[in-house]
């Protein structure tokens, strides 16, 4: 069976117009600044500030709740020193509040 062009024409217009609005996620960058795009980036990207230079950073899997507006993530993850020394791995975990996309609160909880 074999479409009419003037069917097919409609609907590539239309998926290509579709192909312009659709955002694929990735990194995001601004100026050469990279924007966090989930309550989970932002979390991930204080633990990098923190720890980045002195260790390597293992992340498990978060847990996110949604309240409204507010997210919270408890994200559990795994230091490990980048120089040679006789420390082993050590376990920790953050809480992180996001309100309308902002990061409003970071705890350590472990």
């Amino acid at each position: 069976m074999r479409l009419p062009t003037t069917a097919l024409l409609p609907a590539l217009a239309g998926l290509l117009l579709l192909g312009g609005c659709i955002n694929i996620q990735g990194d995001d960058h601004d100026g050469g600044h990279y924007r966090p795009r989930t309550a989970t980036d932002l979390c991930r990207r204080e633990v990098e500030h923190s720890y980045e230079s002195r260790y390597r950073i293992a992340y498990d899997l978060p847990e996110l709740t949604t309240n409204g507006t507010t997210q919270t993530v408890r994200q559990p993850f795994t230091l490990a020193a980048r120089k040679e020394n006789f420390e082993g791995p050590e376990r920790r975990e953050i809480r992180c509040t996001v309100v309308d996309g902002a990061l409003t609160q970071v705890q350590t909880v472990r």
